[in-house]
């Protein structure tokens, strides 16, 4: 897994959490300043994340975003 890249993302690299989960992000500019990418996690749950494929903008989690690459 490599650190989160949004440029990689929007070309059409794969993208999982941290975690390990299959991960597609569906929006890449949501009207919020915060949380812009909508995301669907195992094709099942849609959240919001930050630009640097960030869960929460102020700590780390789990279901932050990687490269799979």
């Amino acid at each position: 897994m490599k650190k989160f890249n949004l440029k990689k993302a929007r070309g059409g690299a794969d993208v999982i959490t941290k975690s390990g989960k299959e991960a597609k992000i569906l929006l890449f500019d949501r009207s919020s300043r915060v949380f812009p990418l909508v995301v669907i996690i195992e094709n099942k749950n849609v959240y919001y994340y930050t630009e640097k494929g960030k869960f929460y903008a102020d700590k780390p989690s789990d279901k932050d975003l990687r490269m799979k690459e």
